[in-house]
């Protein structure tokens, strides 16, 4: 008798087959944690220079889901940061205090607000995305595009199958954090919807060129002071 994983039979007839079983998911485990947690240092430190600290990684997100989604309201952050009313407001401040988000009143309730980019905040957006997208394409431009899909698409039956046994919180999808996708195995094969489609995101490729709008930023800036 083995066990079948994605088509890999595996021999645990004995206890010494099954400890070294166990022994290749913890090895794989940890590999899967390490490449995680290596990819946000790098981009946490490319966010550091590239924003000269100005931004932190959590900032980012909110950046990131206003100009990704139609999400635009205080709840709407909290919900993604998975934190209270009050720290998503708290967040949202800051930001507006650094000129990179607007906050105007909502014309359909006067007692919520709608968030938007400024020019700055694009500008902003840009630069770190096109630093980070040079990085990632100097750590995985070696690598053959047909194997890095390949074990895309191994992760992700992975995670279906996870999910699928139930042993995962219910509710909005937020597991690829800022990284949106327009196809998702886990929304196509378990319905698990996500923020980037719940609030109607547009496509990827529609944002792509958000090339930085420096004429705009200093009109903006004069603006201020």
């Amino acid at each position: 008798m083995g066990v079948n994983w994605d088509g890999i039979h595996y021999g645990v007839e004995s206890s010494e087959g099954r400890g070294q079983i166990v022994g290749m998911i913890n090895d794989f485990m940890g590999s899967v944690r390490i490449l995680a947690t290596t990819i946000d240092e790098w981009m946490e430190e490319e966010l550091k220079e590239t924003t000269k600290n100005r931004i932190t990684p959590s900032q980012l997100r909110v950046l990131k889901l206003v100009a990704r989604t139609n999400a635009r309201r205080i709840g709407d952050v909290a919900d993604f940061l998975a934190v209270s009313n009050a720290a998503a407001s708290k967040a949202v401040d800051r930001l507006v205090r650094r000129g990179l988000l607007r906050r105007k009143e909502s014309p359909k309730d006067r007692r919520a607000v709608e968030l938007s980019l400024t020019p700055e905040g694009r500008h902003t957006l840009a630069q770190y995305e096109a630093a980070a997208n040079q990085v990632l394409k100097e750590v995985f431009g070696s690598l053959p595009p047909e194997q890095l899909q390949a074990t895309a698409e191994f992760l992700d039956r992975l995670s279906v199958r996870m999910v699928s046994e139930g042993h995962t919180r219910e509710g909005i999808c937020l597991r690829c954090g800022i990284h949106f996708r327009d196809r998702c195995l886990l929304r196509q094969s378990v319905g698990r919807n996500c923020y980037f489609h719940l609030h109607g995101g547009s496509s990827l490729s529609d944002h792509d060129t958000l090339s930085p709008v420096g004429e705009e930023v200093e009109g903006s800036r004069k603006g201020t002071t």
